[in-house]
């Protein structure tokens, strides 16, 4: 047993320095291992970026920035390269029948539209973070409202149906919100802000079976806007203009060739400029309701003459559309007409032309056809129509469609505050 014990005293040591240099030789390859390792996952840290809108290859169309395997999985098109070629520029366009996006930018096309049919697409959000859907006509050529002035309506006065959406129709769904009025006819570059809703939003266009659109018909690009977003449009506004100058239109305006829609009922803002304290709309053609049929004294079309929808005061009616421009009041000079020596507030504008208001209105006044300014914020207007023109007496009446064009209003600001009215 003692030679035993003494044979192990002696081979300890050594096998316990060949242990540690075994140890310590692992313990490096480990290390170069791990090394490489990191080193090699880096690569991958490099080429991470974020999925923001692209300008892709394909001409009139925007992406999203996404890894080429991301792109094809979301059911996308690669057109072009982003994030210095590390990422494609993705394209989603969806048609009639494509189920729903959530990805920003999407192209809502008419290219499978059928006659007799609806054409429909659901957006969700991309995220919690987004309030509102941007919706961009870039074409958008339906079958055009009814045009025809036969009577349809008897009484209390002769009317007709001139701007009813019969044939076509585009509507968008909002759960939990107020939807915005359905349209249709020409309305190429015009656009709506749509809250965004949790349940989503559906867009749809009901093609009737006499319809003359084709499957060019519309282009309709979806931008998600976050809540945060300088670009969101106040609460409450269908359409927001955020240049200094500008011109608005009513949906069907057509370069004065469309009719008025009907039952329409929206607002449209303005970003007001940091400098700027007053805002002015003057307009080349302007024509919202006929009021009491007379064309003549189509400047009768101010204030309390706008906005009736009985005959109570005017035996012809034919004032009820209208557009608000809260706190209206005549330019004041130098801007103002000449000679003017009375100017009071007016919210209400109708007939057939653009009138500030020099005098208190009757139903034969005429008032003075010119700019319309208002120091009242926020900048916004609202259009108003009902569901009928009236065509009593019919060569005059506002149930021609000549005399129910709708309007196009230009707009500028101004530095220097209104001198409000004194009476």
């Amino acid at each position: 047993m003692q030679q035993v014990k003494g044979s192990l005293s002696c081979i300890t040591p050594v096998f316990v320095w060949v242990l540690l240099l075994l140890l310590l030789a692992v313990s490096g390859l480990n290390e170069n291992i791990t090394q490489r390792a990191e080193k090699a996952l880096s690569v991958f840290t490099v080429v991470k970026f974020p999925n923001t809108a692209c300008a892709s290859s394909t001409t009139g169309r925007n992406g999203t920035c996404y890894t080429s395997s991301e792109c094809s999985a979301k059911g996308g098109t690669s057109s072009g390269s982003c994030a210095s070629s590390f990422g494609v520029c993705c394209i989603f366009e969806k048609t009639c029948g494509g189920g729903s996006s959530s990805e920003n930018s999407t192209y809502f096309t008419s290219s499978a539209l059928s006659k007799g049919s609806s054409c429909g697409l659901t957006i969700c959000k991309s995220d919690s973070t987004v309030c509102q859907l941007r919706l961009d006509f870039e074409t958008f050529v339906l079958n055009n409202p009814v045009t025809s002035t036969v009577v349809t309506i008897a009484t209390p006065v002769a009317a007709n149906r001139i701007g009813s959406c019969d044939t076509d129709s585009f509507s968008v769904t909002v759960p939990g919100g107020k939807s915005p009025p359905a349209i249709c006819g020409t309305n190429t570059g015009q656009h709506m802000y749509i809250p965004a809703s949790d349940q989503c939003n559906t867009l749809n266009g009901n093609i009737g079976s006499a319809s003359t659109a084709s499957t060019s018909a519309f282009t309709i690009k979806v931008t998600q806007v976050p809540c945060s977003s300088k670009t969101k449009a106040p609460n409450g506004c269908l359409q927001y203009f955020t240049s200094d100058t500008g011109t608005i239109e009513t949906f069907n305006y057509n370069s004065a060739a469309g009719v008025l829609l009907v039952n329409q009922g929206y607002s449209t803002c303005i970003r007001a400029g940091r400098t700027y304290c007053a805002i002015c709309y003057y307009s080349s053609s302007f024509k919202l309701s006929v009021p009491n049929a007379v064309t003549a004294s189509g400047s009768i079309g101010v204030d309390t003459n706008c906005g009736m929808a009985s005959s109570t005061i005017l035996a012809e009616i034919g004032s009820y559309d209208h557009v608000l421009i809260p706190g209206g009041q005549c330019a004041v000079p130098p801007a103002g007409p000449p000679g003017l020596t009375t100017n009071l507030l007016n919210d209400k504008y109708c007939g057939t032309q653009l009138n500030c208001l020099t005098a208190v209105p009757t139903a034969t006044t005429a008032a003075t056809a010119g700019t319309v300014c208002t120091n009242q914020r926020p900048f916004k207007i609202s259009v108003k129509s009902d569901d009928r023109e009236y065509q009593n007496p019919g060569a005059l009446g506002e149930g021609t469609a000549g005399l129910n064009a709708g309007f196009s209003l230009s707009y500028y600001m101004l530095t220097t505050c209104l001198t409000r009215p004194s009476g």
